[in-house]
C-alpha cells in the first residue's frame, strides 16, 4: 500500500476556490458586485481576515476587480483553472493587494 503525503489547503483557499466555483456556475456574473465581507463571513462561516485574504486571492487571480469604496465585482473570465496553483502570493503581493482593499493610511 503506497502512502500519501497529505496536503494540507489553506483556509482562505478553500473560500477562494468556492467562490470562483460560484463564479463559474454563473451564481455571480461578469460586473456583478460580490456580497459584503460581512455577509460572505457569515455564509461561510470564518472570519472577515479569511474572507479579505481569499479576495486577495481572486484578485492575484485575475477573477475579481477591487473598487475601492464600492466593492469587489466580478470580472470577465480568463487564465489558470486552480487558484492554489497560481495564488500562493508573496508577502509583497498580498501587501499589495490588502492596500487597493483596506485603502492605505
Amino acid at each position: 500500500m503506497e502512502i500519501r503525503a497529505i496536503k494540507v489547503q489553506r483556509l482562505y483557499l478553500q473560500v477562494a476556490e468556492q467562490l470562483r466555483a460560484l463564479i463559474d456556475s454563473g451564481c455571480f456574473a461578469v460586473g456583478e458586485r460580490l456580497p459584503s465581507e460581512r455577509d460572505l463571513a457569515q455564509r461561510f462561516e470564518v472570519s472577515r481576515p479569511t474572507i479579505r485574504e481569499a479576495m486577495i486571492a481572486l484578485e492575484i487571480a485575475g477573477l475579481v476587480e477591487v473598487r475601492s469604496g464600492s466593492g469587489v465585482y466580478v470580472k470577465a473570465r480568463g487564465g489558470p483553472t486552480s487558484l492554489a496553483e497560481t495564488a500562493d502570493p508573496g508577502p509583497f503581493e498580498i501587501l499589495e493587494a490588502r492596500k487597493l482593499i483596506e485603502g492605505e493610511t
